[in-house]
């Protein structure tokens, strides 16, 4: 019976408690970003303001459990 015990335990789910990390694009990226206007792709700059909504989520989660 305590082998059995042994294995069901190895089997439990893993609990993720930390918050993913958002990577930064870097000074190249911003330097490319400029020369895109919004009028030459405005479904490119609505799916940059989503991305941006997810950094700013990810920052409020790594703060409210306290991961640096």
């Amino acid at each position: 019976m305590p082998a059995a015990m042994l294995y069901l335990s190895s089997c439990a789910p893993v609990v993720y408690s930390g918050c993913p990390v958002y990577p930064v694009a870097g000074e190249q990226v911003a330097a490319e970003l400029e020369k895109v206007g919004y009028e030459q792709a405005p479904n490119f700059w609505e799916w940059m303001g989503r991305i941006d909504k997810l950094r700013q989520e990810l920052e409020l989660c790594r703060q409210n459990n306290n991961f640096i």
